[in-house]
């Protein structure tokens, strides 16, 4: 998770591994940390960009939630009932930074915080920040 301020600054990055379990757990357990995370620095309006179009949609009332987070969906609930959040879609192209944090809490099994951009993710943060466009090729 990567906290940015209007201008595109860094405030705060976080890299938590949460042991074995699915891709939906670990995206839907990130963005209540996120939440969590704004709240406790009392920021008031926020706006979450997930790269997961499912967790999107959980947040938007659409889906059910995994109901190992259950209990901590609902407090997350009651904190949205607090700020002015705005929860979006991006694709994970342009969610490098975010993507490399994960990568690194996985390799590491470790919560990792810091109040700076760590080294591994400033090209892409540079790229963003001058507006690069990135891509991804497959072949069919």
């Amino acid at each position: 998770m990567i906290c940015r301020d209007v201008s595109g600054s860094v405030l705060n990055c976080m890299a938590a591994y949460f042991g074995i379990k699915d891709a939906l757990y670990a995206e839907v357990k990130a963005a209540i940390l996120a939440v969590d995370l704004a709240c406790k620095k009392c920021l008031n309006s926020v706006w979450l960009e997930l790269d997961s179009a499912i967790t999107v949609d959980l947040f938007n009332g659409n889906g059910l939630v995994p109901w190992k987070l259950i209990n901590d969906w609902r407090r997350c609930s009651r904190l949205l009932n607090t700020i002015n959040c705005k929860i979006t879609h991006i694709f994970r192209e342009g969610n490098q930074c975010a993507d490399r944090l994960a990568n690194y809490a996985i390799k590491s099994k470790l919560l990792s915080t810091w109040d700076y951009a760590p080294s591994f993710i400033l090209k892409p943060l540079n790229r963003n920040r001058l507006g690069i466009l990135s891509y991804r090729f497959s072949n069919l």
